[in-house]
């Protein structure tokens, strides 16, 4: 370094001890023109321009970084205001979003109550069901200096809405596969009469203990004579199976319905049947034309209902 400085030095007294001549010729004259520069004033300005490059050069490089520094905050500044904003209006979603939970939790518990399931306990709708979003302890408020806005907080609120929602929808799920069911019960649960019209045939029609119009043997009568013309269109009274389609020598011709749940119905004294062994029906769907087949003394239905091989009465039914 020294040795260095030395001969700067040694260079610049020699320039300083020597005067410096610039002859200038323009193209297109022959006259010449002359300059003298003194060697110290040269040195002087060699010596003015070696420090004042590297001054220059740092102060340039300054401004320049000061520049970039500045415009950076700038941007960082606006983008933390967008921030802000985003934020406030996401915390403004999820107060929303709460209060829908609420009312939703109101109705999951009257669907409950409707579906004749248990409620569920406050102390688990609060908790809810799943793990958090992001961890309580997680330090991320700083994204947001000079906020009043918890980062983690809405992260836990939004870790309480997930776990809302979920629990609302396995409510759903099982409010739903519990009306179902209840439906298809119902389908299946004889629950209307078998023929539109008609009329009880006195003392024959009732459930129970009776005298027989043949036989005037006192017997148990199994169903329920209704009087209609023959002919008339006779209804499967709920969804099922058809099990059997045969002739009585009592019964005449007949059709006996499955309909799961333990209960069967039975139509008798057909003049015509208009289904087939194995058919899936439907509550309304014909059946059969009423008649006056088998031991029996006039036109009309007769229909059983069972439940649990258990005959019923179908008053109890309509």
């Amino acid at each position: 370094m020294q040795s260095g400085i030395a001969r700067l030095r040694k260079a610049l007294s020699s320039i300083a001890s020597d005067d410096l001549k610039i002859v200038v010729l323009r193209e297109g004259k022959a006259s010449l023109r002359q300059y003298e520069v003194r060697g110290k004033i040269l040195a002087i300005v060699l010596l003015i321009t070696l420090v004042a490059l590297p001054v220059t050069y740092y102060i340039g490089a300054h401004l320049l970084l000061e520049t970039a520094h500045s415009h950076r905050v700038a941007r960082l500044r606006s983008d933390n205001a967008r921030m802000k904003t985003m934020v406030y209006n996401f915390e403004n979603r999820i107060k929303s979003l709460e209060q829908q939970i609420v009312s939703l939790s109101a109705m999951d518990e009257d669907l409950r109550a409707h579906a004749e399931l248990p409620g569920i306990p406050n102390e688990i709708r609060r908790v809810g069901i799943g793990g958090g979003i992001l961890d309580p302890s997680a330090d991320i408020d700083y994204l947001l200096p000079g906020s009043d806005v918890s980062l983690a907080a809405l992260s836990g609120k939004l870790d309480a809405l997930t776990r809302g929602l979920k629990l609302e929808q396995i409510s759903y799920e099982e409010i739903r596969d519990e009306l179902k069911n209840d439906l298809s019960r119902l389908l299946r649960t004889p629950s209307v009469r078998p023929l539109t019209g008609g009329e009880t045939n006195g003392r024959a029609a009732r459930f129970g203990p009776r005298r027989h119009p043949i036989t005037n043997a006192i017997d148990f009568h199994n169903g329920m004579d209704i009087s209609v013309d023959s002919g008339t269109p006779v209804i499967s009274t709920a969804d099922g199976k058809v099990v059997a389609t045969r002739y009585d020598p009592n019964l005449g011709l007949y059709v006996k319905i499955d309909h799961g749940n333990g209960y069967e119905t039975l139509y008798g004294h057909l003049r015509r049947i208009s289904i087939e062994q194995g058919q899936v029906v439907k509550r309304g769907d014909v059946v059969g034309l009423s008649g006056n087949t088998g031991r029996s003394t006039a036109p009309h239905l007769h229909y059983e209902v069972r439940h649990y091989r258990q005959p019923q009465n179908p008053v109890n039914f309509f």
